[in-house]
């Protein structure tokens, strides 16, 4: 039996922070959590943690990384057992226990720029593959359904029928809605080179393009949710977009590109989810919501990666120490909420007695979060040893 008593920390825990704490964890689980003696390790091995803190391991429910490791460069393919295990190793090194590596499917536009030798097919059970084997971390797969990808449907059911899918996302990156306004496609197409009547005839043509929709794309989360995949909307932009994930059965909104369509959403009780690195830069890549702002009045609930993993951590450390955030609720929102929205709270997310022994070892280090240890299911994955 794996024991480990890990005393004199800083615990942070989903209502407060509870200092000099310990945790105590046997065979892989939480068995106590706060002033535990150390005659309770019985045989156990014992961790001081010399007053750093320990966290929950960060859920990433939303991460482009695994297809950006694939192809790190336009047409270089990486082969994807080794961008898969390079991967997992930053993502643990960032503090992320549970990933889901969202995969796109149907977005021609981002297969047409990678120019990947991959199929999509081939990159969904390569990585699924690896998530079955031995691994650092938790790994999932989140599928980025792409409403365009008309081709791509009947593929789309067929991964979920073969269980390789976790979460499923409908995103539509027509030009004129969305976070793709018809400005910001433009100067995308100037900076191709393209004059102004190519421009004209490119947004036309993406907006003619047609999509799944109405029945067939109901049909689709339908299928989601008798199989318990949660559901994620992606960039919604209006009340009237909200209303209409809703009544799909949508259970998350990732990304909403204004106050008001954030505000919505979580008064309807959706789950929000916003990038973290839009907190550490400071703002949208893309002059959309500001996510600190968004949290700030509590319209956004989650923080994801997006593009940058190590930028949770950072983002939940900001909030705390920039803005005065209690760094319980901060946490939450890398922990805890995101492992509510897609039904894992009652395993993960949290430092509570019964749940995984998922959890991070985190110095300050002039003032930025560094991580000394990541545990995962009860075993040491990750340790350093500078102070």
């Amino acid at each position: 039996m794996n024991t480990w008593l890990i005393k004199n920390a800083n615990i942070i825990i989903p209502d407060g922070v509870i200092e000099s704490g310990s945790v105590w964890i046997e065979d892989g689980e939480i068995r106590e959590v706060g002033r535990v003696p150390e005659q309770a390790a019985r045989e156990g091995q014992v961790l001081d943690a010399e007053g750093a803190y320990v966290m929950p391991g960060i859920i990433d429910i939303h991460t482009d990384a695994m297809d950006a490791e694939i192809v790190p460069r336009t047409g270089a393919d990486i082969p994807i057992p080794v961008a898969f295990n390079e991967l997992e190793r930053k993502m643990c090194a960032c503090g992320i226990t549970t990933v889901f590596h969202s995969l796109h499917l149907g977005y021609e536009h981002a297969e047409a720029l990678s120019r990947s030798k991959y199929s999509r097919e081939e990159i969904f059970r390569e990585v699924k593959r690896a998530a079955a084997g031995p691994t650092l971390i938790h790994n999932k797969i989140h599928l980025r359904f792409e409403v365009c990808g008309v081709s791509a449907y009947e593929q789309c059911l067929d991964l979920m029928r073969q269980g390789y899918v976790d979460l499923l996302s409908v995103m539509d990156h027509t030009p004129g809605q969305g976070q793709i306004r018809k400005e910001y496609y433009k100067k995308f197409l100037l900076a191709q080179g393209k004059n102004e009547d190519q421009m004209t005839q490119l947004i036309e043509e993406r907006i003619s393009w047609p999509k799944v929709e109405g029945e067939k794309l109901q049909a689709m989360v339908d299928f989601a949710k008798e199989r318990n995949i949660p559901v994620a909307s992606h960039d919604d932009d209006t009340m009237a977009k909200v209303d209409a994930m809703l009544a799909l059965g949508v259970d998350i909104s990732e990304f909403p590109i204004n106050m008001e369509t954030a505000a919505y959403a979580t008064r309807l009780g959706l789950y929000v989810a916003g990038g973290a690195s839009n907190v550490l830069r400071g703002g949208s890549l893309s002059g959309n919501l500001d996510m600190t702002e968004a949290i700030r009045e509590r319209v956004v609930g989650i923080l994801c990666s997006d593009y940058y993993p190590a930028a949770i951590l950072h983002s939940v450390f900001k909030l705390h120490l920039e803005h005065g955030m209690p760094l319980n609720d901060a946490v939450n929102l890398a922990t805890l909420h995101p492992a509510e929205s897609v039904g894992l709270d009652v395993e993960t997310g949290s430092l509570e007695r019964g749940k995984r022994a998922d959890l991070l070892v985190v110095q300050l280090r002039d003032k930025l979060p560094v991580v000394s240890r990541v545990m995962v299911n009860g075993k040491w994955v990750l340790q350093t040893n500078s102070k």
